[in-house]
């Protein structure tokens, strides 16, 4: 029959291993996060010598993309009107992402539409609606349905 103390010290040894894997983990998860930001570097290195190479417009265009990002209160109550149902934060984050991939896509391909008809001009709406409307057959967001409200 175990004594008061052998359960006491069974406890203190569950509550310490409990408390080492909690270590393990973060150790993991910033080792992780440590080698994700080691393989960004040479991206990083790469968009900013072709800006040095004559394209800091495309240096200033990330650099206002990966501040920009949308209001997670909107995007919830968007994705709980069309969906009818509750959304978790972790939802509410991917659709976030993927959001800003799209407007990214977006006014990339506007930007190539501009730089076809006049360089030295702004993206203009017109610009963003041929993008648009060129995107199923250009990128990779597959086709889209036309709302009835554009026609």
């Amino acid at each position: 029959m175990a004594t008061l103390s052998e359960g006491a010290d069974e406890d203190v040894l569950e509550v310490e291993l409990d408390r080492a894997a909690e270590e393990m983990e973060e150790q993991e998860w910033l080792t992780r996060r440590r080698d994700a930001e080691v393989r960004k570097l040479p991206l990083i290195e790469k968009w900013v010598s072709e800006a040095d190479e004559g394209r800091p417009a495309m240096l200033e265009r990330y650099e206002y993309s990966r501040r920009a990002s949308f209001k997670s209160s909107a995007m919830k109550r968007l994705i709980t009107e069309l969906s009818g149902g509750t959304v978790d934060d972790e939802s509410v984050i991917v659709v976030r992402g993927i959001a800003k991939l799209f407007v990214a896509e977006l006014v990339e391909l506007a930007s190539d539409i501009r730089d076809a008809a006049d360089p030295r001009s702004a993206i203009t709406p017109a610009h963003l609606t041929d993008a648009l409307n060129q995107m199923p057959a250009k990128t990779s967001c597959g086709a889209r349905k036309r709302s009835k409200f554009w026609r």
